[in-house]
């Protein structure tokens, strides 16, 4: 989800009323629809499933948390998933994304959800395979956005986050300042690369891929075997 970044993503964390400070109000979703069929996916994005596919997904269900259009999910399916749960705090990005799904022909292997995946954690299905891309950013509780991604006990999780830098860092306060004092909302988050890890490896899983553009951290990671 965007945060008006170098990267020329989605121009701010823009925060349904119900849904306050976590989805995005679907501003862009004819922007981020119509580039996504000119141009594919995002250099971070067509990492992130690179990375995701060298794990294997063929027959796997797969949860896309902050899905936007679909892009992650949609291409999954392409490449061999058997479905996917579309979890989105975006009433307008969940319509597009299943208005795509549906020129695509695979509208019937797509279930969409509206809300937050931490209040819907308990009710998602088993998958193997979660991915959140650009949605760690939006969380200030990145503990309780990990417990819920690891909660259908995954075997690969996917995400795709703000670096770590100082100057990004000096962005994030400056911008939430300026939203403050707009009394809007919105806010992002930074969220240091260990901590992130930290609590993945707690919850079992190490990490497979690591990598991204200079502005974004693509990270997957794979379950530990049982001991």
């Amino acid at each position: 989800m965007g945060l008006g970044d170098p990267s020329g993503r989605r121009g701010g964390f823009c925060c349904d009323a119900d849904l306050e400070r976590i989805g995005c109000d679907g501003q862009d979703w004819e922007t981020d629809l119509a580039r996504l069929r000119e141009r594919g996916p995002r250099e971070e994005t067509a990492e992130l499933l690179a990375a995701v596919l060298r794990e294997g997904v063929a027959g796997a269900t797969v949860i896309d948390v902050g899905a936007g259009v679909g892009a992650v999910h949609l291409a999954l399916l392409e490449a061999g998933a058997a479905r996917a749960v579309d979890v989105d705090a975006s009433k307008e990005y969940l319509a597009a994304a299943r208005a795509e799904a549906e020129r695509r022909g695979l509208s019937n292997r797509v279930e969409h959800r509206y809300g937050d995946v931490v209040e819907l954690a308990e009710t998602l299905p088993r998958a193997e395979v979660v991915v959140a891309d650009s949605v760690v950013c939006c969380y200030p509780n990145v503990d309780r956005l990990v417990g819920a991604l690891v909660a259908p006990q995954p075997n690969v999780v996917g995400l795709s986050y703000a670096n770590e830098a100082w100057w990004l860092r000096v962005a994030m306060r400056a911008t939430n300042l300026w939203w403050a004092f707009r009394k809007s909302p919105e806010r992002w988050y930074i969220h240091r690369h260990a901590t992130v890890d930290r609590l993945m490896g707690k919850a079992g899983y190490e990490v497979a891929h690591d990598g991204g553009p200079w502005y974004w951290r693509v990270v997957v990671y794979r379950r530990l075997p049982a001991s």
